[in-house]
This record gives C-alpha cells, structure tokens and sequence, in this order.
C-alpha cells in the first residue's frame, strides 16, 4: 500500500481534531475523529496533460486506486479539482461514498457513472448536515471560466476550514463564510485564470483570521501561474503575523485541534 494511503487509513485522530493532507493542487484529504475521511477536489491523474496540453510537474502523493473515502466535495467542474480519471476508479473502490459539488459538477459525475442516489448537489449561500462533515456554502468568483464554483466551509465539530476553491477575493461574496470564524484557510494563490494571488490571498488572511492558513494550487502546471508560496508567506507574516502561516509538501499531513478544546 502506498505509504500515504497507508497513514490515511492508519492515523487515529483525537477528540475535537481533524488530520488534513495536501494531494497537490487544490486537494486535500480530511479525517475526522469518527474515522470519518472526506476528499476536497483530489487531483491524482495526467487528465489535464491529456484534455489541455498541461503537463503535470509534480506527482500526486497517492494514487486514485488506492484511495478510500466515505465523501468526495468538489468546488467545481473543472479538472485539475474534479479529476475525470480518478473520479471513476475511486467512485468504484468505494461504492459507498457520496459526491457532493455544484451543479456544475452534474455532467462529469454522470460521465463517471456515479449514480444520482451518490450525489449531493450544493447550493450558494447554504448549509448542509452530512454526517460526516457540516458544509457551507458561498458563491466565488472564477470570472467566466465556472458560474457555479463554490466557496465552502467544512466544519467538523469544533474545526472549521475555509476552502476558497478557484475564485478572485471578494469580501463581500466570503463574507457569509467570515461569520463562521474559521480555524484554517486554504486559499488558491497562482494568479491567473481568474484567481487570486499570493498577495490577495494574504489580504484575505488579514480580514478573516484564521489560526492557520496554508496555500495551494501553485507548480502543479507551468501554464496554471508562477505561483509564489514563499512570498504568501511573507505577507502573511507582514499583514498578520497571528497567524500561522505555513507550507505543506503535497502528501504532508497537519493535525488541527479546536481552538475551544
């Protein structure tokens, strides 16, 4: 078994904590203390090489074979996040999960076979009660590239993380999100395609507060923007030196404790 696949499935997580791991690009891998692991927008293939000519220059930390997941949460349709390769072989490997995204996520989960009993189609500016995860919603800003990409706060009693997806920073669409005071942020910060960069995203670290941001979606592809982790972190530590900001090696894994425990 791959060595992530392996402290994924392995780790046990403590009361009112979380374990999260960068896959690279803009996913990520959450366990709850129930034992409960969610996927966010996991990225695992050669799929964008083969539909647009990107190519990959990082490799993904797990394959999509080895991937187990009682839920996968998209923020939207595009697929450097919504991976058309991986997205069967995990769909089958675990015929119990739920696939939960906007609605423009619709075509490409029914290319990949996944059944409308395994979907959960998310809604701006909504909150919803999973089980595993506590989801709300926010609309984001990706220009014209998605009109249904998401802004999403995933609360795991007691640990709420801030996702931003693909979106430009705007204060007034996050704002409903701001209110829910989140622990950690994970901001997109290359630039380009109608996303923020490292300095937006710093300035969004500023309003919000969080106790931990981490970047992502930076070096995966050369044509995705340069991308600038170090100099996110510089400004962080420049605009908010509270918080801790920090980088993660994709594969990498963070435990969160509540900020009340």
């Amino acid at each position: 078994m791959n060595k992530l696949a392996n402290e994924i499935e392995s780790c046990k997580v403590p009361r009112e904590s979380v374990r999260l791991w960068w896959l690279g690009q803009a996913g990520f891998a959450f366990k709850s203390h129930a034992g409960r692991i969610i996927y966010l927008d996991p990225y695992l293939s050669d799929a964008v090489e083969r539909l647009h000519g990107f190519k990959r220059l990082s490799l993904a930390p797990i394959m999509a074979e080895e991937v187990l997941a009682d839920m996968v949460v998209f923020t939207h349709e595009h697929a450097d996040h919504m991976d058309p390769d991986s997205l069967p072989l995990i769909a089958r490997r675990n015929p119990d999960c739920r696939f939960a995204g906007p609605v423009g996520c619709h075509n490409g989960l029914t290319r990949a076979g996944i059944i409308a009993d395994r979907r959960i189609v998310l809604e701006s500016n909504q909150k919803y009660d999973l089980g595993a995860v506590v989801i709300h919603t926010a609309q984001a800003d990706h220009g014209d590239f998605s009109a249904t990409a998401l802004m999403l706060v995933l609360d795991f009693k007691g640990v709420r993380v801030l996702v931003t997806g693909d979106t430009s920073w705007r204060s007034a669409l996050i704002k409903p999100l701001s209110k829910l005071k989140p622990d950690v942020v994970l901001p997109v910060i290359n630039g380009v395609f109608g996303n923020m960069n490292h300095v937006d995203a710093a300035m969004m670290i500023k309003d919000l507060r969080p106790r931990i941001a981490i970047p992502c979606h930076y070096w995966t592809f050369a044509e995705q923007g340069a991308g600038d982790p170090a100099g996110f972190i510089h400004a962080c530590r420049t605009l908010c030196p509270e918080v801790q900001a920090l980088l993660l090696k994709p594969g990498e894994g963070l435990q969160v404790k509540s900020g009340t425990a």
